[in-house]
């Protein structure tokens, strides 16, 4: 079983393998690189969870586990079909 170690916030406890969070800590060195400050590894992934909206978790869902490649319609960045979908 591999190493996995909790970040607990505010009561919850998010589990990621190491591979997962090493990407939250290139983007932090990343941005204190490139603009000298950065949040932080864990505002950064609680920023990128807050911006999951529940229609871009069910894509990645239907294309990665149900293997669903594509759709005829795409939703706006709201999740709702619009005459731009067209």
């Amino acid at each position: 079983m591999a190493d996995q170690s909790a970040t607990v916030e505010e009561g919850q406890a998010v589990v990621l393998p190491p591979h997962l969070w090493e990407n939250f800590e290139k983007a932090d060195a990343e941005l204190r690189e490139f603009y000298g400050v950065s949040p932080g590894a864990l505002a950064l992934m609680r920023l990128w969870l807050a911006c999951g909206a529940s229609y871009r978790v069910r894509a990645e869902f239907e294309r990665s586990v149900l293997d669903i490649k594509h759709r005829g319609l795409h939703p706006n960045e709201h999740g709702e079909f619009d005459e731009d979908c067209l």
